[in-house]
Order: structure tokens, then C-alpha cells, then sequence
């Protein structure tokens, strides 16, 4: 059927030209909604692959920063429970936090543990949370300052350490500083070194 109307569209197409011919209507009408389909197709598939790859750019990796610091390289210390990702939420559950609790910073019993007499399912918690071993410890005060994060080095340096000051165990003004004296900003960075409001002082 196809080849017969293919034939009779060639022959009426010679003696009566493609303009008035109603056959060459109907292949030409329906090669343009071929031709349209497709290219809204392609049109479709760009403009997913460019939302995908614009919305990813506008997501900073590992997340937004605060004062230069991601909400886990800060512990989650300044989050307020409702503002948590799921993970974090899950891990605060785990060490024994609930709403009430993280909100008004409560001391916990995990407060008093060491890091090596956690269970693994609590150091697993503590370091989705941001913490590691030094952090939780020693506030990276036994750690070199070329052997800490540079995040970590960034935030002694916001705090008035440099190299040597760490290094040689100098004293600086915000050793003289009550917790609450302190902006909100160096409160970040003390998060960040593993000092919160009562560990420090």
C-alpha cells in the first residue's frame, strides 16, 4: 500500500507540480510533525540535562557554609534540631539526643565517655556528626599544626593562632574569653577545634 501511494504521489507529482498536488501535502504535513516531534523531543532532554547540572552547580559541595565552615565541620553545634539533615538527626539519636535535649545543649552521657570506650555504633554516630578521635579528646591541642585539617587551621587562625603560637602552646586573647563572649562567629570556629559551651573554661 505504502509503494502504491509513493508511485501515485511521483506520478500526479510530474505532470501537476508539488504545490497543488494533495499527496505531497500529506507526506510534506507529515514529515514536518516527524520533524517537530523529534526536535521537542531533543529540546525536552537538553532542558532536563541543563536543570540536573544547573541545580547541582547551585548546591555547594558538602553543603552551605557559615562563616567559612560547613554545619559538619562544626560539629552541628549552632543547628537547631529542626534544621538538621536526616543523617545528623539519626546520629544525635544514637548518642541520646532528642529535641528538647540538643536544643538547649543538655550534658549527655556520652559527654563523659573517652573516645575508645564508645560502642562503634556511637563512634560511627559522632563522626557523622563531624567528630573524630583528636576533635573529641584533645581539641587537636596534641596535634601539630601541619598534621591538623585545614579547615581546623583556619579556624585557630580566625582565633588569633598562627603556626608558632600553636606549635610553641602560646596563649592568645580568646583563652581570656567567657563562652559567652565570644561572637558567633568564634563560637563556629571553636566548634570547628572541638570546644563547645561546656567544655570551655
Amino acid at each position: 500500500m505504502a509503494m502504491f501511494l509513493m508511485n501515485a504521489h511521483n506520478i500526479i507529482s510530474s505532470c501537476c507540480g508539488t504545490s497543488g498536488n494533495v499527496f505531497a501535502k500529506i507526506f510534506h504535513n507529515n514529515q514536518d510533525q516527524h520533524d517537530n516531534h523529534a526536535s521537542s523531543h531533543a529540546a525536552a532532554a537538553f532542558s532536563g540535562v541543563a536543570g540536573a547540572g544547573g541545580a547541582a552547580a547551585a548546591k555547594p559541595f558538602g553543603g552551605a557554609k557559615k562563616f567559612g565552615f560547613t554545619d559538619k565541620q562544626a560539629k552541628y553545634e549552632d543547628v537547631p534540631w529542626s534544621k538538621l539533615p536526616l543523617d545528623a538527626r539519626k546520629a544525635a539519636k544514637v548518642i541520646g539526643f532528642e529535641q528538647k535535649s540538643w536544643d538547649d545543649k543538655e550534658w549527655l552521657e556520652i559527654d563523659d565517655k573517652h573516645w575508645h570506650d564508645m560502642t562503634p555504633e556511637e563512634t560511627k554516630a559522632c563522626e557523622t556528626l563531624g567528630w573524630d578521635k583528636e576533635s573529641w579528646e584533645h581539641k587537636y591541642e596534641h596535634t601539630s599544626w601541619n598534621d591538623m585539617p585545614k579547615h581546623v587551621q583556619q579556624a585557630a587562625e580566625k582565633l588569633g593562632w598562627n603556626k608558632e603560637k600553636w606549635d610553641n602552646d602560646w596563649d592568645v586573647p580568646a583563652w581570656e574569653k567567657e563562652w559567652t563572649d565570644f561572637t558567633p562567629e568564634e563560637q563556629r570556629c571553636l566548634h570547628v577545634l572541638g570546644y563547645y559551651v561546656h567544655t570551655w573554661g
